[in-house]
């Protein structure tokens, strides 16, 4: 299980920084540090792929994980209340173990915390 978790997580994070994310990596070249905007849409895009996934998919903690990091990183693009949820997320995530309801739950906070229409957070495929 632990490998599977592994996985996944390299998995999430390959995606990220394939579908504009630059604003989890290095910013090197001529585009210099990503705009608020561009920082908030890639963590909500990441909560809207994590709402569309199995409850008991692995990819939905490191999708969590990753947009928590991203809040965390470019914590002056987010409200106090939205850092702090994330801070909670990636505390929740860390303490989670195998409870699939844990990690549901620390998802939630941060979702509804980052994106624009909180009720999408509880959307299901």
């Amino acid at each position: 299980m632990r490998r599977g978790w592994a996985l996944a997580l390299a998995a999430a994070g390959a995606a990220v920084m394939a579908g504009g994310g630059y604003v989890a990596g290095d910013w090197k070249g001529d585009r210099g540090e990503p705009s608020c905007a561009e920082v908030r849409q890639t963590a909500e895009g990441l909560f809207g792929q994590w709402s569309k996934l199995d409850t008991d998919d692995e990819r939905r903690t490191a999708k969590v994980r990753v947009a928590a990091d991203i809040v965390l990183v470019h914590d002056d693009c987010f409200p106090f209340a939205t850092r702090s949820a994330a801070r909670a997320a990636v505390q929740q995530l860390d303490v989670s173990g195998e409870s699939t309801a844990m990690r549901i739950a620390a998802g939630l906070v941060a979702c509804e915390t980052v994106v624009k229409d909180p009720t999408s957070c509880r959307t299901r495929p």
